[in-house]
């Protein structure tokens, strides 16, 4: 009996969890920053730190999620850790440090279309930001070639966004059209109504 009752404590705590890690993440989908970070102060999971640096990088605190990240990176060796230290540079306006992470990154990949659309797009989209057009723009491609053959709507919609943004910096109005289309058309089918909003502050 006692033991039956221990293990059902255990599975209450681990669901707990859960459901504090998957209220973290709807905060942050409402842009309720500080509200996800207080919840996700009381979880030591692995999952709830990297979820915090969500947290920390979109209220400004790119130094604190970097130190989240590296320490995550340091302790797992996980390529998504890496990915996300890349990700704040990205956001601090480190362009060159963050593109030699994700380039870091890709020589850490699993043979995974999905895993490697990602990478190619930050490259790609970091590139594009440092204004290295040819090869932004066959990064970026190659992003959408394996989110196609990911089946992932969302790696899908997000190619299409950095091939949207390539063609209004270069002042191509109709492809960008048409990559706005499908992105709009793939954050739908991804149930991501806010990213397919989006598109519309893009063009």
């Amino acid at each position: 009996m006692g033991k039956t009752g221990h293990r059902s404590k255990g599975a209450r705590k681990k669901r707990s969890g859960e459901t504090r890690l998957a209220r973290a993440w709807a905060l942050m989908e409402e842009d309720r920053f500080q509200q996800a970070e207080a919840l996700l102060r009381r979880d030591p999971s692995p999952e709830a730190r990297f979820a915090l640096g969500y947290a920390l990088a979109f209220q400004g605190r790119h130094e604190e999620a970097l130190a989240l990240y590296r320490a995550l990176y340091r302790e797992s060796g996980s390529h998504r850790a890496l990915h996300q230290v890349g990700m704040v540079l990205r956001m601090a306006g480190r362009l060159k440090e963050a593109l030699a992470v994700f380039e870091e990154e890709a020589r850490l990949l699993p043979p995974d279309p999905l895993a490697r659309s990602v990478n190619l797009y930050e490259r790609g989209y970091t590139r594009l930001l440092l204004g290295e057009k040819e090869e932004s723009l066959a990064l970026l491609r190659e992003s959408l070639a394996e989110a196609e053959a990911s089946l992932d709507p969302v790696a899908q919609a997000s190619a299409h966004r950095g091939l949207l943004e390539w063609h209004l910096r270069l002042g191509r109005e109709g492809e960008a059209q048409r990559h706005k289309e499908a992105a709009i058309r793939l954050f739908l089918k991804a149930g991501d109504p806010k990213g397919a909003e989006e598109m519309d502050g893009l063009a």
